[in-house]
């Protein structure tokens, strides 16, 4: 069967959207694993070696991104 994924709760949204900062630690929350995979990189090494990590950069742009999102959030 097919999962259903979780919504956030739209008092939630309002909240964070009115910068009350447990609602957008909440959001931040329920991102963290999609921004992380977004942001996983493979670097190899001199053999042909493959690595995975995350790029912090990237990581901190897309949780930058989001933060925006939430504060220019229109209801």
């Amino acid at each position: 069967m097919k999962e259903t994924k979780k919504l956030i709760p739209f008092p939630i949204i309002k909240a964070a959207s009115e910068g009350y900062t447990l609602a957008i630690e909440c959001i931040l929350k329920h991102y963290e694993g999609y921004i992380a995979k977004l942001s996983t990189r493979i670097l190899a090494d001199e053999y042909g070696n493959g690595y995975y990590f995350v790029d912090k950069d990237i990581q901190e742009q897309l949780t930058t991104a989001l933060l925006k999102m939430i504060f220019n959030f229109k209801i």
